[in-house]
Parts: structure tokens; sequence; C-alpha cells
């Protein structure tokens, strides 16, 4: 059995046995969403034969929620109050297969990627029990979960513990082992990149971390955080090597400090954030976001944002030696609502391509500083019953040239039962290194979502595309959505 199994059924358990134990609980709420989609369409394989393979894709997820598991304190109560403290339990699962010709077996490495995509059926998303507000001060999670510290993303099988202190900081610990996205129940969302097809993709990886964050200030958002994901050799005895060898010597996969800070002041019209990502095992800043938005009328807005990013690979990887850049990207985006009917906005992005002195060779770039350039327009229309956007944009420079616009539509008939939805696209760009990444595409879809009853939504979308590599390709989308809470108890 794996640990997220483990200690998804000890959350469950233990979660049960409160809940039945207490003969006074006054009513518990559940919630169960179930969404099946499905999608067919058409994907070219590389090469020259230009073989055109099917997709038939069903996934089908299920969440499945219990909250208000403590009762209330008081008799005239409904709902237990925040400061009393709650627990729940909330799960997410995922069914998923391909029924077309892209699940065929390919040979050697394409065998391997076509596995490692479409080989997974069932995925456990998330499955913790979650303590809320305990004795006024204590937060704890347990079982699989995840969490997003600025830029750094990450889910594990443990748990987390925060003590909120009077003095509006939160001093959190957690710990775990990293989600095994080869596991039967696995999540290869958060897989680490580097070492997919090689007897470290399979390896235990315990995770530990600690964070210091700003609560209870409501114009504050504010976390530092620390994280270790390593693999010791005593848990990685028994997995063989390339070569025939068994065992994995320990190292540590990765090591991150994390900052995010996001503000609201002069009552929401002032409005910074800066997020950071620090990588200790390579010893450099992969990941920084920082923006400010000016709401100085209840009319006009500007934003103003900027991100630099690099990959970033299990320490364990060879592609840790590889010189890679930095890409950045800047933004800044102007934004007027004309009445109640119309909104306007336009937007200016540059890109940063920055090239240093090759040390090993002691050869430098012709040019430091690469740029790309451009903007956009949109325009927003909304009424009582009917919405539309039309939007254009281009950039050139260095990275190739892209110039496209859309047109998205909404129309609510049947007593705002159904929705008619219709988008036109097109795009034509041109890559400045090879001539083969020259075209355009033009696209039509067209769908609608219907409310069958109350909490059930079913929406289906199809689309048909020309572009310079297909005469036509058609595909269509299908979402059947039940979303139901009730009450059970006294």
């Amino acid at each position: 059995m794996t640990t997220a199994m483990t200690t998804a059924m000890m959350a469950v358990a233990l979660a049960s046995t409160l809940f039945l134990g207490s003969r006074t609980a006054r009513a518990t709420e559940i919630r169960t969403v179930a969404r099946t989609l499905g999608e067919g369409y058409m994907v070219r394989a590389p090469g020259p034969e230009g073989l055109l393979l099917s997709r038939r894709r069903l996934v089908q997820y299920i969440n499945l929620g219990v909250y208000d598991l403590l009762q209330p304190r008081d008799a005239g109560e409904r709902r237990r109050a925040h400061e009393d403290g709650q627990l729940r339990i909330v799960t997410s699962m995922r069914i998923r297969h391909d029924f077309g010709s892209y699940a065929r077996e390919g040979q050697s490495q394409a065998d391997l990627l076509v596995k490692q995509i479409d080989g997974r059926q069932i995925d456990i998303m998330f499955a913790y029990l979650e303590a809320e507000n305990l004795r006024g001060m204590i937060d704890v999670r347990a079982g699989r979960q995840f969490e997003m510290s600025g830029l750094d993303w990450y889910a594990y099988d443990g748990a987390w513990l925060r003590l909120r202190t009077p003095v509006h900081l939160g001093l959190e610990a957690f710990g775990g082992f990293q989600v095994d996205g080869s596991a039967l129940f696995g999540f290869p969302t958060f897989e680490l990149d580097g070492t997919a097809n090689t007897p470290a993709d399979s390896k235990r990886s315990p995770m530990v971390g600690a964070a210091v964050s700003a609560v209870g200030i409501r114009w504050l958002d504010a976390r530092l955080a620390y994280r270790r994901t390593f693999s010791p050799a005593s848990l990685n005895e028994k997995i063989l090597n390339d070569d025939g060898s068994a065992g994995l010597a320990g190292a540590v996969d990765q090591e991150f400090v994390s900052l995010t800070v996001a503000a609201n002041a002069a009552k929401g019209q002032l409005s910074p954030y800066a997020a950071l990502r620090y990588n200790l095992g390579t010893g450099r800043l992969d990941d920084v976001s920082v923006g400010l938005q000016i709401a100085y009328t209840p009319k006009h807005l500007l934003r103003a944002m900027y991100m630099r990013t690099r990959p970033v690979f299990d320490l364990d990887s060879i592609f840790n030696v590889f010189n890679l850049q930095a890409f950045e990207d800047a933004r800044l985006v102007y934004q007027v609502g004309l009445g109640t009917r119309w909104t306007l906005a336009a937007r200016g992005q540059f890109r940063f391509f920055r090239d240093a002195t090759t040390a090993h060779l002691a050869t430098a770039p012709e040019q430091k500083v690469r740029v790309g350039a451009g903007g956009g327009a949109t325009a927003s229309f909304r009424v009582r019953r009917f919405s539309a956007r039309l939007d254009g944009q281009g950039i050139g420079g260095e990275g190739g040239l892209r110039l496209g616009g859309s047109l998205d539509t909404r129309t609510m008939v049947a007593w705002d039962r159904v929705a008619l939805d219709g988008r036109l696209y097109a795009m034509r760009y041109r890559d400045e290194y090879s001539a083969v990444r020259e075209g355009h595409s033009i696209a039509v879809q067209a769908g609608v979502n219907v409310q069958l009853w109350r909490g059930v939504h079913l929406a289906v979308l199809g689309e048909e595309m020309f572009t310079s590599f297909y005469t036509q390709a058609f595909r269509v989308f299908g979402a059947l959505t039940a979303d139901w809470t009730l009450r059970v108890g006294r």
C-alpha cells in the first residue's frame, strides 16, 4: 500500500471516529462534484510521413468534501463559529484513459515517452483531513496535499502544522514524502523534471520544510518558506541502476527558499506584490515576479508586471550543468471602463534574452541583451444576457513574429439556463531561426452550456481549424458536471 493511501485512510478513519463518536453533532455538510470530460481530435506525428494519430480521451474527476464535522458550542447556532475551530475532509480523484491511436506503443525512446504521458489511469490529486483554528491558534492538515508558496509549487504525502501567534505571525512546519508520479495512485503533475525514465524516477524522497507567514492582517499576505527534498540511500536500497547494481546513493533533490508578499493599501487603490524562489542547490535565483496595480479612479486601472524565470531540474539531473539562460518578460496594461457596458484595455510587452560569456571557451556573445517587443488591445462589451470580447495582439523581434486576434461571445437564453458560446481566432507566426516554423492558423469554435438541473451542467464545444499544415482539423470537447451540497444530521 502506498504512503498516500495509508495517510488518506488514516485521515478518513480519524475524522469518522470524531464524527460518529459525537452524539450531539447537529449537522454535517457534504459536497460532491463529479465532472466527466471527453475530447476527440487528430494530432500530427513528427516525421516526413505526416501520420495522423487520433486522440479519444476520457477523464473523470470525483471530488468529495465533508465539512462541519465539529458540533456548534452554543445550542442556538446552526453552524459552529469560526473562532471555535472546525474539522473537514477534502478529497479529489482523477480517472483517465486514451482510447485513440495515440496510445499505441512506439519504439525505443518514443515508447517510453508515450507511456510516461498517457500510461496513467488513476490519480489521487489530494486527500487530507484539515483542522482549522483549534484552540484559536492551531491549523493542521494530514494526508496528500499540495502547496503554492509564491513561485514554489509542490505536492507531498504528510502533515502540515501552523501555530498562529498573538503578534500576527504564523509559524509553520511540514514534512512527509514527495508524491511519486510513477506509483499506482500517484500524481505526476509535480514530478521533478530531469530524471524521467531513469531509476531515480521511482525513488522515495522525504520532504521537510518550515515557514513564517503573516496571519490576521487584512491588508497583507506574506510568507517566507524553506523546503528541502532529499533521497536517503537507506530508503532506496532495492532500486536497480542501469548497470544492474542495487541501491541509489543518497542525494539532495531540491532545496529552495521562497518568498511571497502581496498588499492592499489606500483602500484598494494600490496593490503591489512580489514573489521569488531561490535555489540553494544551484546557488541562483530561479524565479522572480513583481507587479503593481493602481486603481487611481473607479474606472481607470494601471498594471505593471515583470517576470524572470529559468528551468528547474532535480539536482541529480545532468541538465543542471548546462548554461540555461533565464527568460524575462515585462508588461504594462492600462484599462478604462466606459459606462457599464464597455471596457477598453491596451498593453505593451517586452521580452529580454540575456547571453553571458561562456566561461570554458572564454567567448563573448555578439549581443548581451536581445529584445522582443509588442503589444495589444482589448475591447469588452457586456449587457444583461450578452457579452463579447475583441482582442488583437502582436510581438516581434527576438524569438520571431506573432500576430493574432480573437473574437469571443456568450449569449444567455432560455431563462439563463442555456449559454451559447462562439469564438473566432487567427494567428500568423514566423520563427527567425527555422523556416519550418512559419505559417498561419484560423479557427472557428461553437459551443453550448446547458443547465440540465440545479447543479448539473452539460457543455459541448466544437472547433474547426485550418492551418499551414492541416487542410482541416476538427476537434470536439464535452463536459458533464454534477455539483451537489447537502447537510445531514439534526
